[in-house]
This record gives structure tokens, C-alpha cells and sequence, in this order.
């Protein structure tokens, strides 16, 4: 995060951070906060040892060849906050205008993670599960990746005196968890944790709010 201090009339700004690039694995989990709009809901980091134990019981049923899937969260919806790019603060004695220069591209939607024994299929050109693992998940998700065209806009904001301005990257998405086991010859030979995140928006909050003089 960059933090600015003005106490100028104006000054321009072009932001090349604020480049959307393409999400690699595991992007979310460092995310500044995510929020679950039910109670309950959690993150697969956020399972306990407990957790993991109960949600095996559930696999209990051996294969000869393949998976065992237990799904804990379905398309679970979430707010995110991904980022702050930067907080302005206006102590002087005149307001400030600020200017800023966005540019977007592309970026994918849907992120993977796992536990335990599980892997990441990082290195093929569609990011998933290894194994076919997601293929065994019987419920939807969303698989569009977003192709955004390249563009380049401006802002124009006032920030008074005695005033902040922040400027985050926020967002909404869906997060599917659960465990998982594969099976070869009845024996179980991996398992772990699986989570999907899925971005279903993402977009620029310009916050501005009075500073408290005490």
C-alpha cells in the first residue's frame, strides 16, 4: 500500500498498479479480507484439525479406482477486499483535486487451493485440480474466464480539507470447500482439502471521510 501525505492544491496521478493481470493459484488467500454473507461459512485455511477428521468420516466408503468427494460449502457468496492502492490525506487549508489514470486487462475468475496430499495442476494452460478431481464435484460452477478489453480512463476526485481518501481494489465472489480422497486399488493414496474461488466482480471503491481532529 502507498500512502500519500498532500497538503498541495493539485497534483496528477497515472497508476500503473492498477493493472488487472491474471490470477495465479492461491491469489485469494491473500486478499485483506474476505466476508461470508452467512454466518458459518469459512475459507478452507480456517478448518480446524477437528474439521478435517468429521469431514473424512463422511469418506468412509473405499474405491477401487478414484474419488471420494464431500462438498462442506457450496457457491458460497462473499465480499472481498483485494487491495488498497493508496490513502490520500488532505491536511491543509484548501481542498485537492486529484486525477487518476486507470488501466485494466484481463484477468481469470476462478481460483484454486488445496491441503494435505492434493495437488494443483498450476502449469496447464487451464488452472485446476490434478487428477480430474473437479470433474468429480457434482454441483455448478462457474468456468467463464473474463476477457476484458484493454482501456484506459480517468477520475476526478475532490478531497477537501481535514479529508481521506482511499482508494481499494473490492470485489464479490462464490467459495466452494470440501475434502477429498483418491483411491488406487482400495488403497487411499491422497487426500486434503479443495476450495474453489470464483470472482463474480471486481471493481475500484474511491472512500473519502472526515478526519477526526482529536
Amino acid at each position: 500500500m502507498l500512502y500519500c501525505h498532500f497538503i498541495k492544491n493539485s497534483i496528477e496521478f497515472f497508476i500503473s498498479s492498477f493493472f488487472i493481470k491474471e490470477s495465479e493459484a492461491n491469489e485469494y488467500l491473500t486478499y485483506q479480507e474476505i466476508v461470508f454473507e452467512q454466518n458459518g461459512a469459512k475459507l478452507l485455511e480456517s478448518y480446524s484439525n477437528g474439521e478435517y477428521e468429521k469431514y473424512y468420516d463422511k469418506l468412509s466408503k473405499k474405491r477401487f479406482w478414484g474419488w471420494r468427494t464431500y462438498i462442506r460449502f457450496e457457491n458460497e457468496k462473499a465480499s472481498f477486499l483485494k487491495d488498497t492502492l493508496f490513502v490520500i490525506v488532505n491536511e491543509g487549508e484548501t481542498p485537492i483535486t486529484e486525477t487518476f489514470s486507470i488501466k485494466t486487462e484481463e484477468y481469470v475468475k476462478k481460483q484454486y487451493s488445496v491441503t494435505g496430499t492434493l495437488g494443483l495442476d498450476v502449469n496447464a494452460s487451464d488452472k485446476g485440480f490434478k487428477l480430474g478431481l473437479e470433474e468429480n464435484l457434482k454441483f455448478s460452477i462457474t468456468t467463464t474466464v473474463y476477457k476484458e478489453i484493454e482501456e484506459e480512463f480517468e477520475i476526478k476526485v475532490l478531497i477537501d480539507t481535514m479529508t481521506k481518501l482511499t482508494v481499494e481494489v473490492r470485489g464479490e465472489g462464490k467459495v466452494s470447500n470440501g475434502v477429498a480422497k483418491y483411491y488406487r486399488f482400495f488403497k487411499n493414496v491422497k487426500k486434503g482439502g479443495w476450495e474453489i474461488f470464483v470472482v463474480t466482480t471486481e471493481y475500484y471503491s474511491l472512500n473519502k471521510e472526515v478526519i477526526d481532529e482529536n
